[in-house]
């Protein structure tokens, strides 16, 4: 008698049946989810990656121009994409002045587009540095 009495509080506490499948869709659910946010962080990574580069390469090529070195050859200018436009304030490159070196180039999500309803495969990046010319003109 105990042992009926314990088996049929088994089966009225135990918790309803699930429906067959219902895991499957709720795990496809959260993987797509998952799987979106891991993209789409790692998609925002390399944006990040490309505009600190976009940033090192101005700021490299400003300070070459600065000290009047040629600001074309930089080596921390690492993609072909990034390629500096050096202007002079005064054409005449006298100290004091101002130089301006500027990179416009373009990032292409590579996940992100097509997560984003209504936003580009591409973004402007664009970076733009100004320092002072130094020393006297050779």
């Amino acid at each position: 008698m105990r042992r009926t009495l314990q088996t049929r509080m088994r089966r009225r506490t135990r918790p309803g049946r699930t429906k067959p499948g219902q895991a499957m869709v709720e795990m496809a659910m959260v993987v797509m989810l998952l799987l979106s946010l891991t993209f789409g962080i790692a998609d925002f990574g390399l944006f990040m990656y490309d505009y600190v580069q976009a940033a090192n390469c101005t700021r490299e090529a400003a300070r070459r121009a600065a000290v009047r070195q040629d600001p074309t050859n930089i080596p921390y200018c690492v993609s072909a994409d990034l390629a500096p436009t050096v202007s002079y304030a005064d054409p005449g490159h006298a100290a004091g002045t101002d130089v301006t070196a500027t990179i416009n180039s373009v990032h292409t999500w590579i996940v992100i587009g097509y997560l984003v309803p209504g936003l580009n495969s591409t973004i402007p990046l664009q970076s733009a540095t100004t320092m002072r010319m130094e020393g006297a003109k050779l």
